[in-house]
């Protein structure tokens, strides 16, 4: 206003002082039938002003007059109304084509001009999508949801940081068992405790996250595996008998499960126990759970009896398979039987090589003296895209 104001003056001083500057003034001469008024170019512009503003403020006047009927009241009222029913269409436009920060802006118009608890929830949800956490807080405290505060509040912890989890851990536990199935809550709940690396809760929470289907198969997979290997570690530094007896503990279609049979190998591979790893390997690959490639290439393979008469067996039917030849060379360097294994990695790199296999086959040759096939596969390895 007071720079309206002071626009205002300066233009009249203008109009004022330019041509008095000149020595011309000017005149203006208006004729309404037998009347006829004549006065200065600069007293017609004040005039002008003057009456504008007479305008201004008795239009106004009108105005909240009218607004003080109850046929004003309902005009307006519905005038607002669709002016932010529009806006909250508007956010929700946005809002399914992913631009959040043009959807917030709509929604914060809307609450302007109607505050609905609707319009607070909508914008608070906009601004945890944009990283507003402080900002998503305030729009949840205009809601009035009060009852689900706490719940929401949690899920804006979590997702700002998993610290949240340690910080907070009585009241998640309670809202946990208070909301046993909410897929949010659930969802950032695993993933704060999988950061903090708090295993046995999360061993408790697997089974509702598989039943919700919140994380793709492949995701699942890896958060079981990383679970029950970390738990099968913390009991196998008790001792091989502990590791076992947590193995035999879990149910019979856990122990059928490939992905907790493969946490159960790499525990036994962790801790040297051949014998175990040798059989249950063995069982896996016979049951269809496990595959030759996947113990390759998580270097799982051990030297034990069962394995080694297994992938021997599945030769004799495919003497050419790459993948089998290169499971029998590592089996046979981890028993220094470096003769067998040249053999059995040269045929098959030959047939399909692979950066560890020519690490598996440049070990050999350095092991059996020969420097320059060693060297020679090391340069064939770096040449391999990664």
């Amino acid at each position: 206003m007071k720079t309206a104001i002071t626009i205002i003056v300066l233009v009249i001083a203008g109009l004022l002082v330019g041509p008095l500057w000149s020595g011309n003034t000017g005149y203006v001469l208006i004729a309404v039938g037998n009347y006829t008024i004549e006065t200065s170019l600069v007293a017609a512009l004040i005039l002008l002003v003057v009456v504008l503003l007479i305008l201004r403020v008795i239009l106004r006047f009108i105005g909240r007059l009218i607004r003080g009927t109850e046929w004003g009241i309902k005009w307006f009222g519905q005038r607002r109304e669709v002016k932010a029913e529009q806006a909250f269409r508007e956010a929700l436009i946005q809002l399914n084509h992913g631009d959040y920060d043009a959807s917030s802006r709509a929604i914060n118009r809307a609450w302007q001009l109607r505050k609905l608890p609707t319009d607070a929830l909508l914008a608070a949800y906009a601004a945890q999508r944009v990283g507003d956490i402080k900002q998503a807080r305030e729009w949840l405290t205009r809601s009035h949801q009060t009852n689900e505060l706490p719940l929401t509040e949690m899920i804006l912890a979590l997702r700002e940081s998993s610290d949240a989890v340690e910080r907070r851990w009585p009241e998640l536990k309670a809202l946990l068992a208070d909301y046993p199935h909410h897929p949010s809550l659930l969802r950032y709940a695993i993933l704060g405790m999988r950061s903090m690396q708090r295993y046995h809760d999360l061993a408790d929470l697997l089974p509702r996250a598989a039943k919700q289907q919140l994380f793709s198969p492949q995701e699942f997979a890896a958060l079981q595996e990383e679970v029950q290997f970390n738990l099968m570690l913390e009991a196998g530094r008790l001792g091989a008998s502990s590791l076992q007896d947590y193995w035999q503990g879990l149910s019979r279609d856990q122990r059928r499960d490939a992905v907790i049979r493969r946490a159960y190998l790499r525990a036994l591979k962790t801790f040297d126990a051949t014998a175990a790893a040798d059989k249950v390997a063995a069982r896996a690959l016979k049951r269809g759970e496990l595959d030759i490639a996947y113990l390759l290439e998580h270097n799982l393979l051990v030297p034990g009896p069962e394995l080694r008469n297994l992938i021997q067996e599945k030769l004799k039917q495919h003497p050419d398979d790459a993948v089998l030849l290169h499971a029998l060379g590592q089996l046979a360097l981890q028993t220094n039987d470096l003769t067998l294994a040249q053999r059995a990695l040269r045929k098959a790199a030959e047939q399909q090589p692979s950066r560890q296999l020519l690490l598996d086959l440049a070990v050999t040759y350095d092991k059996l003296g020969d420097t320059a096939n060693a060297l020679r596969c090391y340069r064939e390895r770096e040449s391999l895209q990664l």
